[in-house]
């Protein structure tokens, strides 16, 4: 395929999805109100024995109920939510997602509620940093990536620069939880967080955590997000709060998560740090292990790779025969668009795109057949590959010995290349179950619930997260057990010296000819 035939299929592909008009306006499910939420935020949202919940969990049934429909929530990671709602997915967000210029050049917002945020730093020895001050120049600070945290923090480091002071190293983690773990395993000398979550914090892990200084960013604001130009929801999510705070429900709300605006942590530091005997590890990790998340997670892990990878390798051999022969010719110019496509672009990034995009060109599929889509093109593209080096293993004359004999080409193929050219691929076909084994982990930016994302949700509620983390290695390593096994049957079975073993099995390996053992 020429350059300019490339650009001519590629570039209005580009054009015509950039003029798709915006998604009417509307409930994404008729009844429901879909919103988005990334549970690894208490006391706003969080998942407690399988279940979500905190404050925000909370607002968004009363706001549901308020307008006559039912709450519908979609857990996903937070990178993924603007995307998912701009993809016409949910509804809105609602996620304590802070306002910050840069979201509302992409989202609308509807204001629910105000929050300061404090500086945090490990409880045990004596920390040089008094406060969201100058102080801080020089030290690394942990924040949420896309927080408003990480927003003051670039702050104070212009503030220390203008000083003349050294400059903050800021590190920017994914999620609050792992903002504070770093803090804890010493990976930063201070953090940012809200200041209910430092609360949390000081209750879940005492003598882990104190608070210095005095709150700071006091105008800082969160509220659910929605489409821009979604002028009907706006209005009827701005009613509902007006009306929760004028009977008094708002209030009740705050209370009950203990958000209430006079509320700080108490963080004197001087409780004792608790230590967790190994046996009370072990009995968290044999507890998540047989949980209904992470049995459901696990299961979930298992479908996404067993179904990828069977229709990877359908798409994967029919990309390689197609290369073959006369007809090959006309076909060579869109396979290898196709090659090129989904083994230059990253994995996430065509998650993304065949959940969050095709529903702009009217392509809606669910959260599970789009992850399997995905998977199984990108898995397709490099089974392809495989396959062809399989199949130019196979020396032509034994297809042309074959033929003479008066075999039709199709038993040719089944009889004499498949087995010798499955022979050859085998050991990389191994790999690529375990490659895709580990890389379903990535589609829990769809909402998709495997077994990482269970962990970490798990972890975000109680920061066991040696023990959730654990679990799900112990259910990673089966799977890949089970696989090499199956690997290792395989191979015996298609090994032509499989008959001259003498019922050693897999110890031929390791002994040395003759038998000799000394």
């Amino acid at each position: 395929m020429s350059l300019r035939d490339l650009r001519s299929f590629v570039l209005p592909l580009l054009l015509f999805g950039a003029i798709l008009p915006a998604r009417a306006e509307g409930l994404a499910v008729a009844g429901k109100l879909t919103y988005g939420t990334a549970a690894t935020f208490a006391p706003f949202e969080f998942v407690q024995n399988g279940t979500l919940t905190g404050f925000d969990i909370d607002l968004a049934q009363v706001v549901a109920g308020k307008m006559g429909v039912q709450a519908d929530a979609v857990n996903m990671e937070f990178g993924g939510l603007i995307p998912a709602l701009q993809g016409g997915r949910i509804d809105l967000i609602n996620s304590a997602m802070y306002l910050s210029p840069e979201r509302e050049q992409a989202v609308e917002f509807v204001p629910y509620m105000t929050i300061d945020n404090m500086v945090l730093v490990r409880a045990e020895g004596i920390s040089a940093i008094t406060g969201y001050d100058l102080s801080l120049c020089g030290k690394r600070i942990a924040v949420t990536l896309g927080g408003i945290e990480e927003r003051d923090a670039h702050v104070a480091d212009r503030t220390c620069r203008d000083a003349g002071r050294p400059p903050l190293t800021v590190l920017a983690y994914p999620t609050a939880q792992d903002t504070a773990l770093n803090l804890l395993q010493g990976r930063a000398d201070g953090a940012f967080t809200s200041r209910f979550g430092a609360a949390v914090l000081e209750a879940q892990v005492p003598g882990g955590y104190r608070v210095v200084g005095t709150p700071f960013g006091e105008n800082a604001r969160i509220g659910f997000a929605i489409r821009k130009g979604d002028g009907e929801l706006h209005a009827r999510l701005q009613q509902t709060l007006d009306r929760l705070h004028a009977d008094g429900t708002f209030d009740r709300l705050l209370r009950k998560w203990h958000l209430e605006a006079d509320r700080l942590p108490g963080g004197t530091g001087e409780a004792a740090r608790v230590v967790h005997p190994v046996w009370d590890g072990l009995a968290y990790i044999g507890d998540f292990v047989v949980s209904a998340p992470f049995l459901r997670g696990a299961g979930m892990t298992m479908l996404l790779t067993v179904a990828s990878l069977v229709l990877g390798s359908f798409v994967g051999v029919l990309a390689a025969l197609g290369q073959l022969g006369q007809a090959g010719r006309f076909l060579r110019g869109p396979i290898f668009l196709y090659l090129w496509l989904f083994r230059g672009t990253p994995v996430l990034l065509q998650i993304v795109f065949v959940y969050n995009v095709l529903p702009l060109l009217g392509v809606r599929l669910p959260a599970l057949t789009s992850a399997i889509v995905a998977l199984s093109l990108n898995e397709g593209a490099y089974m392809a590959e495989i396959v062809r080096s399989g199949l130019d293993a196979v020396r032509p004359g034994q297809r042309q010995a074959a033929l003479a004999l008066g075999m039709s080409p199709v038993s040719v193929f089944r009889h004499v290349v498949a087995p010798q050219a499955f022979r050859v691929v085998l050991p990389m076909l191994g790999n690529q179950v375990i490659g895709m084994l580990k890389t379903s982990s990535l589609v829990s930016v769809i909402a998709v619930q495997e077994l990482l994302l269970v962990a970490d949700q798990t972890a975000s509620a109680n920061f066991r997260y040696l023990e959730a983390l654990s679990a799900a290695a112990l259910y990673y390593l089966a799977f890949t057990t089970l696989f090499m096994l199956l690997q290792y049957r395989l191979e015996r079975y298609f090994s032509p010296r499989r008959r001259s073993d003498n019922g050693r099995g897999w110890l031929r390996h390791l002994l040395p000819a003759g038998g000799d053992v000394r």
